[in-house]
């Protein structure tokens, strides 16, 4: 698994493996404040489970959807590195943060903070786009 072509396939499956138990506690608890009585009314109107799911379960949960997909954009930008850095050998893999801690390492840490501004502008900015593009008006109970 640490062979060059299986580096990033193998940091991708530990990251997935560590990250899904969160995302689904997330995505349970929100699900469960969906009243039951919905889905029955939906099903006595002849809706199916997807129909059910589509047009009940995701508009009811989407505002934990955009928060989850926002925290998802953070937390991959800083588990990258990490995972990168405890799993893969020097050199074989980089992200934006190893750049930016080769820099300090060298000494050069002007080059550091301005990467760190640059990652923190591209995580926020990609941020803001996600909210933007799943922005939806608020449905509640």
């Amino acid at each position: 698994w640490k062979d060059q072509p299986m580096v990033i396939v193998s940091v991708i499956i530990a990251m997935v493996w560590q990250a899904i138990g969160y995302y689904m506690v997330m995505y349970m608890a929100s699900m469960s404040a969906v009243p039951e009585s919905l889905y029955e009314s939906a099903g006595l109107d002849g809706a199916g489970r997807l129909t059910q799911f589509f047009q009940l379960t995701l508009p009811l949960i989407w505002t934990n959807i955009r928060t989850t997909l926002t925290f998802f954009i953070i937390s991959t930008i800083n588990m990258a590195f990490l995972f990168v850095k405890a799993m893969v050998a020097k050199g074989m893999a980089d992200v934006g943060l190893s750049f930016m801690y080769a820099q300090k390492d060298a000494g050069l840490y002007g080059y550091s903070m301005a990467a760190g501004v640059v990652i923190f502008l591209f995580s926020f900015l990609l941020s803001a786009l996600v909210n933007w593009v799943t922005k939806r008006e608020v449905l509640e109970m």
